[in-house]
């Protein structure tokens, strides 16, 4: 039996975000309807129509906390990392890709074709701020010398974005979804390949400059 939506009022949001994100863990977001969220929060199927326009709104929703999650969850491992800019930059990198293991419902949401057609009353909505803090880290890099200072911090950082978006999809939907997710299993995984391309992306060291017996050698 539903129980009453006068009784779920004060936190009915709350719950509708919970079975939200239980249904998409199950069905993923293909199977996500207001119908079955309804059901999952133990409410009436029109409950959902208080909090959200429809299934759309719900999504972003869940998306813009889901960012906010994982802004938090990045800014944690970059404190924990130190003072070291490469560190830092490999550890929020790394903490983006256990973010879709540790939370694959609210990552799904955060890449749903939803977000990037918000509405203009959602505009304002806080979202974390994971592109500016990779940004930083590689800034950070660069005038550290540790990424190449002349490249533009915007491309780098794209690359970067790349590669852990690219390995948290192949972890959370993909073929590397059936691997253990352990202390043998993604953290390794995502740091040795962070790491890399992060060696990749290095400085190339100048040549010498050629002496003058080699320069006489050479003529």
């Amino acid at each position: 039996m539903l129980l009453s939506d006068t009784y779920h009022h004060k936190d009915l949001r709350r719950e509708l975000m919970g079975g939200a994100l239980r249904v998409i863990a199950i069905d993923g977001l293909a199977g996500l309807s207001l119908r079955k969220v309804a059901a999952s929060a133990g409410v009436s199927h029109a409950a959902p129509y208080h909090h959200f326009a429809d299934k759309a709104a719900l999504v972003r929703t869940l998306g813009y906390e889901g960012l906010r999650k994982l802004d938090d969850r990045m800014a944690r491992a970059e404190a924990v990392a130190g003072d070291d800019p490469g560190e830092r930059l490999l550890a929020i990198g790394t903490a983006y890709v256990l973010f879709s293991a540790e939370s694959p419902a609210y990552f799904l949401a955060m890449g749903a074709p939803e977000m990037r057609e918000p509405h203009p009353a959602e505009q304002d909505e806080e979202h974390g701020e994971t592109w500016e803090r990779l940004v930083s880290a590689v800034i950070a890099c660069q005038s550290a010398n540790l990424l190449e200072p002349v490249q533009d911090p915007t491309l780098l950082a794209i690359g970067l974005w790349s590669l852990v978006e690219g390995l948290a999809r192949l972890w959370c939907t993909g073929p590397l979804s059936g691997l253990p997710q352990s202390a043998h299993g993604l953290e390794p995984l995502a740091d040795s390949i962070i790491r890399a391309m992060f060696a990749g992306m290095r400085p190339t060291p100048a040549l010498p400059a050629a002496t003058s017996t080699t320069a006489s050698a050479a003529s």
